[in-house]
């Protein structure tokens, strides 16, 4: 099944969800149409099984951030650096961001959370605003726009990724959107990427702030 999850992640992030079949699918695998139907009977199906991938992905990033860091406004930074590397470097991620553009009645789980990209990401995020007010990073006044800022950047981020900004520039871009979306928060708050997060293999020091 692995196989195929890895083919249908190629198709749909190269092709899109109308233009990828699962002739094609299963081909790329060296599997049969049949092998294929056993595991997933339909092409939505697979779409929703390569997002809950990506998935999975969002929720193992987001819970390695978090135990690493207290803050909720630097965690928020970091996840948009990490993102930016994130959509270069996965597959399924990119698969993901693909099949919500396109069809993004695809994706809801039995259990209601959201496997489409933009709704997996800014959920969680969202969160981290309300966190951040709550424990006093952030004042209670400035939670909407401080939303509409992460929906901004985690937008800016996979539309410039998909114009292929380089990765450095959209570094710059991220660095320069949270300074001006973070002047008069209570710290200092490292804008730049964290260590290791950088695409371009020079990521700051956590000690390191601007």
């Amino acid at each position: 099944m692995e196989l195929l999850l890895v083919s249908a992640a190629e198709q749909f992030a190269t092709h899109g969800f109308a233009k990828a079949t699962l002739s094609d699918v299963s081909h790329a695998a060296g599997l049969t149409k049949g092998a294929l139907f056993f595991h997933f009977p339909t092409k939505l199906a697979l779409a929703d099984a390569v997002q809950l991938r990506g998935l999975e992905l969002t929720e193992q990033t987001f819970a390695r951030l978090r135990a690493s860091e207290t803050s909720c406004l630097q965690m928020i930074v970091d996840v948009t650096h990490t993102l930016n590397r994130l959509l270069r470097e996965d597959l399924f991620l990119r698969a993901s961001v693909r099949i919500t553009r396109e069809f993004p009645q695809a994706g809801t789980a039995d259990d209601g959370h959201a496997h489409n990209f933009y709704l997996a990401w800014l959920s969680r995020l969202w969160l981290l605003v309300d966190e951040a007010c709550k424990n006093g990073e952030l004042p209670a006044a400035r939670s909407v726009s401080a939303r509409a800022v992460v929906t901004a950047a985690v937008s800016g981020v996979e539309a410039l990724v998909w114009l292929g900004l380089p990765p450095s520039d959209v570094e710059k871009w991220l660095s320069h959107l949270w300074q001006l979306a973070y002047v008069g928060a209570p710290g200092r708050i490292r804008t730049t990427p964290a260590r290791g997060e950088t695409t371009g293999g020079r990521g700051e020091d956590r000690a390191e702030r601007s």
